[in-house]
């Protein structure tokens, strides 16, 4: 296993507000468990 340095930190990511509108959305619509896998992120992102 080999060790993360500090320049190969993970950034975080930014997502607009439209986005962000459009994921609730798709939540309320679909279960906020299958929106999160298809929009690639977890389900505890998902919040108002």
């Amino acid at each position: 296993m080999t060790r993360q340095t500090p320049s190969m930190k993970k950034t975080r990511n930014r997502y607009s507000p439209d986005f962000k509108a459009e994921a609730l959305a798709l939540a309320n619509r679909v279960g906020a468990t299958a929106a999160a896998r298809d929009l690639n992120l977890q389900a505890s992102q998902l919040y108002q």
